[in-house]
């Protein structure tokens, strides 16, 4: 078995949501849109396995917490072992593997170590034909990519890093070309630059972490409807019958989150409230919410950026609602 290829305990595998490609724009809010062909997926790797063993090994790359350091024969200096490993391949594996009893599972160990090697790598991962991702599957896991920390697909060419994440040049200019007309209108990008100096705003722009933080936490397809006019997203009283579900999704989407009768008690409570002349205003001061500042440093112009981020949580409510109809009818 080559040094890449090899046995590991399943514990010593750890995962991350966001290193699942698969419907990665939903996982963001603990969705999934097609969870019983999954688990049906899941069940039949479990046959498999129980059957002949895993036959596909999963791919995984090193994490920094752990490992020990051994001294190879011949070698004049230890090298690190890595005892703990994230998951960037096979979370449907792993899971048959727990649910057919195994301790072990055969792992490729792809070059790299910690979180963000890690994030690169689940990014062109999960393309095994066995059940390949969806077109929208396949445009949000670009678009994640996109807006990593690390600005790896960022900075490559559209026909380079189009056939790397397997979407088409088009949708890859429709991501660069939304998130460039949004710098111009935030003031951070010039209109009129010279077509040498295009790419360098755009980059600049969206390297700033107020710029690829915000976007990580979105769909495409809910960064497409809140750049629409809103004349062409939804009529008044859709607007009213969204913001009311947002609302309530919010406060009494998770069981034994919030008591229910404070709940419709402050829901009655705010409706006195709001019919003051100045209900607007009176809210917002009253409830504006108090959330932590990101930190920023002398090379970040995060302070220059004109963002409320105590807006921030409920745009991500509010867009949360919009995201089934997207899926419905498969906007990407």
């Amino acid at each position: 078995m080559t040094e890449r290829l090899q046995s590991i305990p399943l514990d010593a595998i750890q995962t991350d949501p966001r290193l699942q490609n698969r419907n990665v724009g939903m996982q963001k809010f603990k969705e999934h849109s097609d969870a019983k062909r999954y688990k049906e997926h899941i069940n039949q790797l479990n046959r498999s396995i129980k059957a002949a063993g895993q036959q596909v090994p999963m791919k995984v790359v090193a994490a920094e917490e752990g490992g020990n350091y051994e001294l190879a024969p011949g070698a004049d200096r230890p090298h690190h072992v890595p005892t703990r490993f994230w998951l960037v391949d096979g979370h449907h594996r792993l899971e048959a593997l727990k649910k057919a009893g195994k301790a072990e599972a055969l792992v490729e160990v792809i070059p790299g170590l910690g979180l963000a090697d890690a994030l690169d790598a689940a990014r062109l991962a999960n393309q095994h034909v066995i059940q390949p991702m969806s077109p929208l599957e396949r445009t949000e896991n670009a678009w994640t990519a996109f807006n990593l920390e690390r600005d790896t697909y960022r900075k490559m060419s559209v026909k380079e890093v189009a056939v790397l994440l397997g979407v088409s040049e088009n949708t890859i200019k429709r991501f660069r070309e939304a998130v460039r007309q949004e710098g111009i209108k935030a003031g951070k990008i010039d209109p009129e630059a010279p077509r040498d100096k295009v790419e360098q705003q755009l980059q600049a722009y969206w390297n700033r972490k107020t710029t690829w933080r915000r976007l990580s936490i979105i769909t495409w397809a809910m960064f497409k409807r809140e750049r629409q006019e809103p004349s062409k997203r939804t009529s008044a009283a859709a607007q009213k019958h969204v913001a009311k579900m947002a609302a309530v999704q919010a406060l009494l989407g998770e069981d034994g989150r919030h008591d229910d009768k404070s709940v419709v008690a402050a829901f009655i409570e705010l409706g006195r409230e709001a019919d003051r002349p100045d209900g607007i205003a009176f809210l917002r001061a009253k409830y504006k919410p108090k959330v932590h500042q990101p930190v920023t440093t002398e090379d970040d112009d995060a302070m220059d950026d004109d963002v409320d981020h105590s807006q921030l949580g409920l745009e991500v409510a509010r867009m949360h609602t919009q995201a089934a109809a997207d899926r419905a009818h498969g906007d990407f």
